[in-house]
């Protein structure tokens, strides 16, 4: 059984860079089937795609919070269905994601089903995937999508096309051999692990590695300028890099290419970094989704503690910090690190 002969297929995929990094394969699986791929996507999305040879056209959408109405979209919608997609898909249950492809105007408008969604905005709908397991990971639930509408090929994994690589390395922001750093959550700062805690993992890292760089970066705002700022002030090292300002996808996507390794959150930088084969060392609060989003594998280590929010359902944790996550110390961290890059030295 194959797909559809489809010839021009919609996908919405109305998420940020994480999401984005994980319908990737996907993506790439439908073009290799000899589909033309759009995408309907956000702003950082659109520049992620960027990287994917694959990807034919980008439809960008500029999200944020509170998410601008939907009325606002007619313009960009009469312009997709002139387009005439034989197939308008989405994998992410969200009702604004119903809503484009259901007003797509393509022939056959299929959704993944995950959750309570109003009856307007399934009404355009012509077919319904039912959710797929939440433990698989995230990019193998969307190959799941494809293959419940008939795709049986084998997962064509990530591939990019980055031409700011040989720039990054020309201007030799950091020596190698360097790991790069994440300490910034854009989602919530319940993500974030306290800043006194990271000074002490990079002062125990260079006690074994003492000719090992830190490059860190961040999204440029405010919040996360001054947190990159006080991250300096307490290191007091010139070992310590960090670029203030936002880093556009493709530099991020250089930065960490060249990396050893890639020590952060639970944030899209991670998927990126997963996504371009490099160890990385993680901090996760537990929910339900995490199995799905939590990278696994050899390379890469998640450290984790039950979080009585997810079990609860009510945040309880107080002035931002979240209390799971002060419960992992610096040590195991920096053991977590110094563990990979053994390892990568010696391969």
């Amino acid at each position: 059984m194959a797909l559809p002969p489809w010839k021009k297929v919609l996908v919405v995929d109305l998420g940020f860079l994480g999401d984005t990094i994980h319908s990737i394969p996907a993506l790439r699986a439908l073009a290799q089937s000899g589909a033309q791929v759009d995408v309907v996507t956000t702003t950082v999305g659109g520049e992620t795609l960027a990287l994917v040879p694959e990807i034919h056209q980008i439809w960008k959408i500029h999200l944020q919070k509170p998410s601008p109405p939907f009325w606002k979209s007619f313009s960009q919608l009469r312009s997709l269905r002139r387009e005439k997609y034989d197939a308008a898909i989405t994998w992410v249950g969200s009702e604004r994601n119903f809503f484009y492809v259901g007003w797509s105007g393509a022939r056959h408008r299929i959704a993944r089903i995950t959750g309570k969604s109003s009856w307007l905005a399934r009404l355009g709908l012509t077919q319904r995937v039912d959710g797929t397991d939440r433990a698989a990971p995230v990019f193998e639930q969307r190959l799941e999508f494809l293959r419940k509408l008939g795709w049986s090929g084998n997962d064509p994994g990530w591939s990019f096309k980055n031409p700011s690589l040989e720039q990054f390395k020309n201007k030799r922001l950091a020596k190698k051999p360097y790991l790069h750093l994440s300490v910034n959550a854009a989602s919530t700062p319940l993500n974030e692990w306290p800043l006194d805690d990271w000074a002490e993992v990079l002062q125990q890292i260079w006690k074994k590695e003492p000719n090992l760089e830190v490059l860190a970066t961040g999204a440029g705002s405010e919040r996360e300028r001054a947190r990159l700022s006080d991250l300096a002030a307490l290191v007091r090292d010139d070992r310590f890099k960090a670029i203030l300002e936002r880093v556009p996808i493709d530099f991020l996507a250089s930065v960490l290419q060249e990396a050893e390794l890639h020590l952060g959150l639970d944030s899209g930088v991670l998927h990126l970094a997963m996504a371009l084969g490099k160890p990385t060392v993680a901090i996760f609060r537990d929910s339900v989704g995490r199995p799905g989003w939590a990278p696994r594998g050899s390379k890469h280590r998640v450290l984790l503690r039950d979080c009585a929010c997810n079990q609860t359902g009510n945040i309880s944790c107080e002035g931002g910090r979240a209390l799971c996550l002060s419960k992992i110390t610096p040590q195991e961290v920096a053991e977590s690190t110094l563990a990979l890059l053994s390892r990568s030295h010696q391969s």
